[in-house]
């Protein structure tokens, strides 16, 4: 008899992988993830293959390279849960902080990967000496979000919102590998 096929993607291995700090129990990670703890299982027997993870009675942690990976990840990228007034009410939103990115293109770009990959919708910013939406001049204050970040001119914040953090978080990460392919790259 076969068990049921695991359902994950590589974002929900970097999910994964963000969210590990101290040891936890593959049943406090399913939660965290919001994900199945057969699916939780999968992942980490992934990141334990990749040499990423580490087990004890205490639960799951980084290893010494998995912990190198997560701290080169955190020098360019942060993310955070926030509430943001101006964007639709009664949705779960992540905001996504990506420091110095390399040049972007299209917006729009952006929010269709984060649509495509679960987020309901999102705004793609930049800060030039104020927080302001990409490629546009509307003026709008984004100054609850400022204040989360330390944001550096050219800095770029995607802010992802969905009917869930997993959703909202799943897009705004879908998105920011796009910017930093660093990200893609730690994922193969």
């Amino acid at each position: 008899m076969v068990g049921n096929l695991s359902n994950f993607t590589k974002i929900d291995i970097l999910r994964c992988l963000l969210k590990i700090g101290k040891p936890l129990s593959r049943l406090e990670l399913s939660k965290i993830l919001d994900l199945g703890e057969g699916t939780t299982r999968a992942i980490l027997d992934v990141l334990k293959k990749n040499k990423l993870l580490d087990s004890n009675k205490q639960g799951h942690y980084l290893s010494a390279k998995g912990d190198a990976i997560v701290n080169k990840i955190k020098s360019n990228i942060q993310i955070k849960n926030v509430d943001l007034s101006g964007v639709p009410p009664n949705k779960k939103k992540v905001a996504l902080h990506i420091k110095n990115p390399k040049k972007i293109g299209k917006s729009y770009v952006l929010r269709d990967e984060a649509l495509k990959n679960g987020a309901d919708g999102a705004l793609i910013l930049r800060y030039d000496k104020k927080l302001r939406l990409y490629d546009s001049d509307y003026e709008q204050d984004f100054g609850e979000i400022e204040n989360k970040f330390n944001l550096a001119e050219n800095d770029v914040v995607i802010v992802a919102y969905a009917d869930s953090h997993k959703l909202a978080e799943h897009g705004a990460l879908a998105a920011a590998i796009n910017v930093d392919k660093s990200l893609g790259n730690i994922l193969e």
